[in-house]
């Protein structure tokens, strides 16, 4: 049986001056990624690398009811 990726959408950030409430996110013309866990760990290696003053981590971005 082949395995499903489950695709989601993120953006690789870090918490603006260590603040839990507010993040800044690493972006190229304000893209937003959709992709699997894989290619979110890719980017974020990535990111690393480009930018390694940074604690970089992956957000989910999801809806918000209203």
């Amino acid at each position: 049986m082949k395995e499903t990726k489950i695709k989601f959408n993120y953006v690789i950030g870090h918490y603006w001056e260590d603040s839990l409430g507010s993040v800044g996110t690493y972006n190229y013309f304000g893209e937003v990624h959709f992709g699997t866990m894989e290619e979110a760990s890719d980017m974020l290696e990535y990111v690393k690398n480009k930018s390694p003053d940074r604690k970089w981590k992956i957000f989910q971005l999801v809806s918000v009811p209203t």
